[in-house]
């Protein structure tokens, strides 16, 4: 049998530091090129269970964790029911480009709401100016600029796929106020809000995973982890398991972000995962991997409303040639 390595949980830190207000957004910052490239671009190869040579960033003990200042965009309920097959920093098993937000469904015209305070500094179709992967990427969106700063950097809320809009570029909006209607369009040929949020300008590639900015369940908890090797690379678009130890919690599959050559899944600053397991129901959970043949197991405790930071080191990339 294969010897199962415990890993140890690694303490991620809680700094202390506050959110800066910004009344007035600027509209208008640091200049984007919106012009649609010609050709599209193509999807490009991602790497898989493969541990690169360059270094993961690790967490900054400076940086504000957790950021939970996004309230739903739906109105009723307190779980935010993504899709958790197509998470951030994944491509569906291959079948799409990879995923550098969340996707929710809601039938046909739901209403949607502002998450937070703030400015509206996109509210349009895109298929004459470039907001995605290409022009026509969300068919219709709206940009919420937020009043809050992080880390002395804009945070910027996309919806995607929107129809009905009924917000204007420079209106001011408040934390439940109605901005547009689920839609499709662009991309998407089914109904659903696609939810991204960026951090330091409003382009494609300055995402971060949004299910560390909304607020959870005081019924479910996140898993934020570091899958890294021994030199603290991450490890890229490998498969990871939860279990609950007594088989009376739920089992859930997550997967790594993907090694993207464009850099679209980028990791928050403040806890440098390279995975996420969101709305998780509380309880003694097993983190299983198998990577190079070994096993690896990391024993987690979920607690309804807040964050379980986790870091599993493995061993070395194993040289495949000899």
């Amino acid at each position: 049998a294969t010897p199962i390595p415990t890993a140890t949980a690694t303490a991620m830190p809680t700094p202390t530091a506050s959110a800066t207000s910004s009344p007035t957004p600027q509209i208008v910052g640091t200049p984007v090129d919106r012009t649609c490239p010609d050709p599209a671009p193509l999807r490009p190869p991602y790497d898989r269970y493969y541990l690169p040579f360059e270094r993961w960033p690790k967490p900054d003990p400076a940086v504000e964790t957790p950021h939970f200042w996004l309230a739903h965009p739906f109105a009723g309920g307190d779980r935010l029911l993504f899709n958790q097959d197509f998470p951030y920093g994944w491509d569906n098993n291959g079948r799409l480009l990879l995923h550098n937000g969340v996707d929710v469904a809601e039938p046909l015209g739901t209403p949607i709401l502002a998450v937070a305070d703030g400015t509206i500094v996109v509210a349009q179709a895109d298929e004459a100016e470039l907001y995605g992967w290409r022009c026509d990427w969300y068919g219709h969106l709206v940009v919420l600029q937020l009043d809050q700063t992080w880390n002395d950097q804009p945070v910027y809320v996309l919806y995607g796929h929107v129809l009905n809009i009924t917000v204007e570029a420079g209106q001011r909006v408040q934390q439940g106020e109605q901005v547009a209607e689920v839609g499709y369009g662009g991309a998407a040929v089914a109904p659903h809000l696609h939810l991204e949020v960026r951090v330091g300008s409003n382009t494609f590639g300055s995402t971060r995973n949004p299910m560390l900015w909304f607020s959870p369940s005081p019924r479910r908890g996140l898993i934020v982890g570091r899958l890294v090797g021994p030199e603290g690379q991450a490890w890229q678009g490998v498969d990871l398991h939860l279990q609950g130890v007594d088989n009376s919690e739920e089992s859930r599959t997550t997967w790594s972000y993907l090694g993207d050559p464009d850099h679209l899944a980028n990791p928050d600053e403040g806890f440098g995962e390279n995975f996420v397991f969101a709305d998780v129901r509380p309880g003694q959970y097993e983190l299983l991997v198998t990577l190079q043949g070994v096993e690896y197991n990391l024993p987690v405790t979920v607690t309804g409303g807040e964050v379980t930071a986790v870091e599993l080191i493995t061993e070395p990339l194993k040289d495949t040639n000899n």
